[in-house]
C-alpha cells in the first residue's frame, strides 16, 4: 500500500503521487457541507474552513506516513505543501482575505508543479 515514487515514473505520474488525493477528497466533501450549512453565517463559515484547512494540513503527513507507509521526509513535506497550495488554488478559507483572487491560485499552482521536480532533482523518493 506504500505510495512510492520511482525514477521510472514519468513526470505526471510522479507529480500525482505528491497530491494526497484521500485528504483532498475529505477537504472537498467537508468544505461543501460547511458552505451549505453556514451560507447565512459567514463568520462561522470562515472559522469552519480555517479549522478544516488546519486539520487536513496536519493529517496529510500523518496519513501518508501511517496509512500509505511513506517514509521519505521530503515526500511527506512536499505532499503537505501540495495540500496547502491546492487549497489556495481552489480558494478554501483563503477566499476570506481581501487580497485573495482565484487567479493567484491559477498562477501559484502551475509554478509549484514546476518547482517540485527541481526540488527533488529527479531523485527517487517515497
Amino acid at each position: 500500500m506504500a505510495r512510492s515514487i520511482s525514477s521510472n515514473d514519468n513526470y505526471l505520474s510522479r507529480l500525482l503521487k505528491y497530491i494526497p488525493s484521500e485528504i483532498v477528497m475529505v477537504f472537498v466533501s467537508v468544505e461543501g457541507v460547511l458552505r451549505s450549512s453556514f451560507k447565512e453565517n459567514p463568520a462561522y463559515l470562515e472559522m469552519g474552513l480555517w479549522i478544516l484547512a488546519g486539520v487536513v494540513t496536519l493529517l496529510t503527513p500523518i496519513w501518508l506516513w501511517r496509512v500509505m507507509r511513506v517514509k521519505s521526509f521530503q515526500h511527506l513535506f512536499l505532499s503537505t505543501i501540495s495540500m496547502v497550495i491546492w487549497m489556495f488554488a481552489i480558494g478554501g478559507p483563503f477566499t476570506f482575505f481581501d487580497w485573495y483572487n482565484q487567479s493567484l491560485g491559477a498562477v501559484v499552482l502551475p509554478i509549484y508543479t514546476l518547482l517540485v521536480p527541481i526540488i527533488t532533482g529527479g531523485k527517487e523518493v517515497g
